[in-house]
């Protein structure tokens, strides 16, 4: 029985120690092409992440990190009389790194950058439609509002850096996707 104790004492430990190392995020919000020179208006977005702790300190830690974000249908304007496609829809798939600041508090700003994969899927006036990818990155901040125990609000902004829909800026040739979403963290 004393075995048995202190083997069920040893791994509540161990559990414990790697409690609310792992939280995952539904957010939504709007999308915006930022850099690119025609206005293509907003649109709705959505965004789910996943993290995982690798190391922690009294007031940072550092996360490991897969966010995938979408945005719906998005309007593109003709340019003088020339249709270029009537809508896009985005996709980008970006791991990285995130740094939390204050992590335990019930505030707890943080910063992420990550690599990966977007996608758009361009729907022309015939009705056919194209898909491109293409390399992605991401930079983006945002705070965590605690409201239970493990439950959280969040709040962020995300840049997704790619190449785009043959409507890139001049600059590079690559376009900014800005996501500002809001919603819910779990942690477990």
């Amino acid at each position: 029985m004393r075995t048995l104790f202190l083997l069920l004492l040893v791994c509540s430990i161990t559990v414990g120690g790697y409690a609310q190392r792992t939280d995952v995020a539904l957010t939504g919000g709007g999308y915006f092409a930022a850099s690119n020179p025609l206005d293509l208006g907003v649109a709705w977005a959505i965004e789910g992440a996943a993290a995982h702790e690798l190391v922690a300190v009294p007031m940072v830690s550092l996360s490991a990190e897969l966010p995938i974000a979408g945005s719906f249908s998005s309007s593109i304007p003709s340019l003088s009389g020339t249709s270029i496609a009537r809508s896009y829809t985005s996709l980008f798939i970006t791991p990285g790194l995130r740094v939390r600041l204050a992590p335990s508090f019930p505030i707890s700003p943080y910063i992420s950058a990550g690599l990966g994969y977007g996608r758009f899927n361009r729907r022309f006036f015939d009705g056919t439609t194209s898909v491109d990818g293409t390399f992605a990155f991401d930079i983006g901040g945002g705070l965590d509002l605690q409201v239970l125990p493990l439950v959280s609000f969040r709040a962020e902004v995300r840049d997704f850096n790619s190449g785009g829909i043959g409507l890139q800026s001049l600059a590079l040739g690559r376009q900014n996707n800005l996501f500002v979403t809001a919603g819910i963290a779990l942690r477990f």
